[in-house]
């Protein structure tokens, strides 16, 4: 099955899923064929007017994060507290939002997080690049990359001078209109950036943002006790899996 896909996608007969291919193949030079096909195929008629072509001169950079996860869904829970701890003398949030309300404690504080947030559910993809593009956006963060529900299209206008993929999928879009991606060195070397399209920026020691109120195991629960069983299947599992990827 792998090789059929392999050669439909080398011969730009299959408009395979790039997120799928992910969890088929470690082939970074098949990710990217797939991804730059994905693109080229399922963005085509979407118009690109003229960008902005460099930051706002004076005030706060604005910063915009995207994603259909603002709810109880991991990509949530990793960046309620980012979202709280950026500096407000020097950038101002904000909050594209596309994710269901589930009326949950995690939503409320995201929304808390933001210094404004939008609910763009109700809105088609035209109508939310010119929302970005009006409040003077000048950093566009895309969440979900190629993920369940993502919504590509409203990057693919062009609505920020600068547009950059992180956290919820750590491979290439393929397409220009992504400039940049977040990653650190184990999840994304430099010596993979010949397959990106994107330009790889790496963050110190994770590039996974996690949230430091969230409340962690007790010591005392036995949980993460060394020697216990979770710990000892843990540890199966991880030396299981790195030889299999050896």
């Amino acid at each position: 099955m792998l090789v059929d896909l392999r050669i439909r996608i080398d011969a730009r007969k299959s408009v395979a899923s790039p997120f799928l291919l992910l969890g088929a193949a470690d082939d970074a030079a098949l990710h990217s064929r797939c991804a730059q096909h994905f693109a080229e195929s399922q963005l085509v008629g979407v118009a690109e007017p003229r960008r902005r072509t460099g930051l706002q001169q004076a005030g706060k950079i604005k910063v915009a994060y995207l994603s259909g996860d603002f709810c109880r869904h991991a990509i949530g829970s990793l960046t309620a507290g980012l979202f709280e701890q950026h500096d407000r003398s020097r950038f101002e949030v904000v909050g594209i939002s596309y994710s269901p309300d589930d009326q949950s404690d995690i939503r409320a504080r995201i929304l808390k997080g933001f210094d404004h947030f939008y609910d763009v559910r109700s809105q088609d993809d035209a109508h939310v690049a010119d929302l970005i593009r009006n409040l003077g956006v000048d950093i566009a963060v895309d969440l979900a990359g190629y993920t369940t529900g993502a919504r590509s299209e409203i990057l693919a206008r062009r609505p920020a001078p600068i547009q950059v993929n992180y956290l919820g999928y750590p491979g290439t879009m393929g397409a220009d209109f992504i400039d940049y991606i977040l990653a650190d060195p184990t999840i994304l070397p430099f010596s993979q950036e010949p397959f990106f399209s994107e330009k790889i920026v790496h963050l110190p020691d994770c590039y996974q943002v996690n949230d430091g109120a969230r409340m962690r195991p007790s010591l005392s629960s036995g949980a993460l006790r060394p020697g216990c069983p979770s710990m000892a299947s843990s540890s199966a599992v991880s030396i299981k899996i790195t030889k299999s990827r050896a």
